[in-house]
């Protein structure tokens, strides 16, 4: 099993969906944790259900849209636990409408949540983890990135960037102990978005487009999160997993 006995884990978007499963597989490996989320409610259930006798995980609650909400994560979290070792950039928003009639507002905030939040959560956390001599980053980014969805320009873009962040962090910073790698997810089922998958006509089109025959849920990023912030993972840099049961390997006719 992946022991990350010791280590402090950052988490973004911790409260609901892939970043619970993130934080309970990470949880379950040993890492102590740090919760970051913008619903203050359910962030504290979700500390409650991941709460162990001797170890209760950090709450912080942030909106990432603020500039300053990076600087604040990385430093309580580092003045709790003395260090950084790992950090989750899972925290994202997506906007559903047409290109034509996507608005500035929501192609700005989307950027704000799924690309910049990131790039200065990254800056933030690497001072700590070169003072440990090594640290994990990873971004959750998503198919999008590599096959866009209808109406979702932004999300597209922003998912798309982040997979470039993810490189270029790696490329930087590799020689200097840290690694920085994302993750893709696919089709993933989530409390948020389980309506969808009561539509036989939706389900059918995820059954027949995934090689796998089944779309995903939450602990099978959890999972690819847990390996990649592992040692198992030190010669791993700059790469995305695809975590999508081969929805993206190509399509039939």
């Amino acid at each position: 099993m992946t022991d990350l006995t010791g280590r402090v884990a950052i988490v973004t978007g911790a409260a609901h969906g892939i970043g619970f499963g993130i934080a309970e597989r990470l949880k379950r490996a040993g890492a102590e944790l740090a919760l970051a989320d913008m619903d203050e409610n359910a962030l504290n259930d979700a500390a409650a259900r991941l709460a162990a006798a001797d170890r209760k995980p950090l709450t912080i609650v942030a909106d990432l849209t603020d500039p300053d909400s990076a600087a604040a994560v990385t430093a309580r979290a580092s003045e709790h636990f003395g260090g950084i070792d790992i950090l989750v950039n899972n925290a994202g928003i997506r906007v559903v409408s047409a290109f034509c009639e996507h608005s500035r507002d929501d192609w700005q905030r989307t950027l704000e949540v799924n690309l910049t939040a990131p790039f200065l959560l990254a800056q933030a956390v690497i001072p700590s983890m070169l003072r440990r001599g090594k640290g994990k980053i990873i971004n959750i980014t998503s198919v999008a990135a590599e096959l866009g969805f209808k109406n979702r320009i932004a999300y597209n873009v922003s998912k798309a960037g982040l997979t470039m962040l993810t490189k270029s962090i790696a490329l930087e910073l590799g020689g200097q102990g840290i690694r920085c790698n994302a993750v893709a997810p696919g089709v993933i089922e989530t409390p948020l978005n389980s309506h969808y998958f009561t539509d036989p006509a939706f389900t059918q089109v995820i059954v027949d487009a995934t090689p796998t025959g089944s779309w995903g849920a939450p602990p099978d990023i959890g999972s690819a999160v847990a390996f990649l912030a592992s040692d198992e993972a030190d010669f791993i840099n700059g790469a995305t997993l695809l975590v999508d049961g081969g929805w993206s390997a190509g399509k039939g006719y």
